[in-house]
């Protein structure tokens, strides 16, 4: 390998380390201001999204600049190609988090609604699925991965089921639709976060097995 490999590998992976870093600190964020209603943490979401993008500018500049001059390959190769598309995910996730700390904003205008509550734990258990997530993609951990990827489904699942119930609610709490209607958008955030997560796993999963595990059973793929 050509000298200045290492360095560059190294500089590639601290950017994507403090990216995954500023994400999760968006969530765990997003998550606060939502439960306590509070103005500060939303503000941060949305400021902190700016460093986020730049970090996803500069993983993919620095990853394909790592792909032409070294032109690395086997694990090397899959270890950059899947930080470039990790620096993807997460800025997709980090996008979510300022569209719920958006919408809390508004929901800061209007009383507090009873059902807004049962988002609770499934922000609980993003957070430390995405935490999981990144730490294993540092450290190569398809097992770890396959568990994350696995659960993400469900957590999905709780989020379009708890869209369903405040759509419902719409029609008999109508004086209350503006609230509900904001309760909707970050629910179907929710649920795009969890898709994130699963993606986040999926590329921890191509660098260590080499294996794409993304869309199992689609009917056109061909061996």
């Amino acid at each position: 390998m050509l000298p200045g490999f290492d360095a560059a590998l190294d500089g590639l992976t601290a950017d994507i380390l403090l990216m995954g870093a500023l994400v999760r600190r968006n969530l765990s964020n997003a998550k606060t201001g939502f439960l306590n209603r509070d103005d500060d943490n939303c503000a941060a979401v949305i400021a902190d999204d700016e460093e986020v993008d730049l970090l996803e500018k500069t993983v993919d500049k620095e990853g394909t600049g790592i792909l032409l001059r070294f032109q690395p390959m086997t694990f090397d190769l899959r270890r950059v190609l899947a930080t470039i598309k990790l620096g993807t995910h997460l800025e997709r996730l980090s996008d979510q988090t300022v569209v719920i700390a958006r919408r809390v904003r508004k929901l800061l205008e209007e009383s507090p609604l009873a059902e807004a509550g049962q988002l609770e734990p499934v922000f609980d258990a993003l957070e430390k699925a995405l935490a999981e997530a990144l730490d294993a993609f540092a450290n190569f951990d398809s097992a770890r991965s396959a568990k994350v990827r696995s659960e993400m489904e469900s957590l999905a699942e709780k989020a379009r089921a708890l869209d369903d119930e405040f759509t419902s609610l719409v029609e008999e709490q109508m004086m209350r639709s503006r609230c509900i209607i904001n309760l909707i958008a970050i629910s179907q955030s929710v649920e795009r976060i969890a898709y994130a997560i699963e993606n986040v796993a999926e590329e921890a999963i191509y660098v260590a097995e080499a294996i794409d595990v993304r869309h199992p059973g689609n009917r056109l793929e061909i061996d």
